[in-house]
């Protein structure tokens, strides 16, 4: 490699890590509020890189963390949703297909509460978000008793779907004042 390619190569690193990288990764303020939350999910990672992907700016708010949050699990679970139907339709197993059908139906619920949540969200009504929002982890965890390991394509969206959960509900409670329902999600490893 030339010196005038090298030096043109480097160039475009730098302009590209000073110029879109720190659009990416919003603010310092936003991202503590990221870290606050991320902190509260199995996988932090994860957490941090769904928030980041999808700052629609530098300085990013609970609320509109609750919105990427929101977003984010509905589609994710509709996606899984469509992901274990063809599991289902391709798996000649009776056993395996019933208890991808428990997960079916779960993940079902999961779009149809995130659906309701994004609605109470769009009207400012996040005690009814959070009432949405807070059972559906439960239905995560199903499939994943369920299926423990049976279906190894199905254990990272699992996983995914849970810290996606846990992001709706920590967010949203922010969002509520601190406040949840009464039957909140514990906090992790309880």
């Amino acid at each position: 490699m030339g010196s005038s390619t090298l030096c043109c190569l480097i160039s475009m690193t730098v302009v590209f890590f000073l110029l879109i990288i720190p659009h990416a990764m919003g603010d310092g303020a936003t991202q503590a509020r990221i870290n606050f939350i991320c902190k509260q999910t199995d996988d932090i990672n994860y957490c941090k890189g769904v928030f980041n992907a999808h700052l629609p700016g530098d300085v990013v708010d609970v609320k509109g963390l609750t919105q990427i949050a929101l977003t984010q699990t509905l589609i994710y679970a509709s996606d899984t949703q469509i992901f274990i139907r063809r599991l289902e339709a391709g798996n000649n197993s009776t056993e395996i297909k019933n208890l991808l059908k428990i997960c079916e139906v779960g993940y079902g619920i999961i779009v149809d509460e995130f659906g309701n949540a994004n609605l109470d969200f769009a009207k400012g009504d996040y005690r009814s978000m959070l009432f949405d929002v807070e059972k559906c982890e439960r239905f995560v965890n199903d499939c994943i008793n369920v299926i423990s390991g049976r279906v190894p394509e199905l254990k990272v969206k699992n996983l995914h779907s849970k810290v996606l959960v846990r992001m709706s509900f920590i967010s949203g409670r922010e969002l509520n004042g601190g406040r949840s329902n009464v039957h909140s999600i514990p906090p992790v490893g309880n």
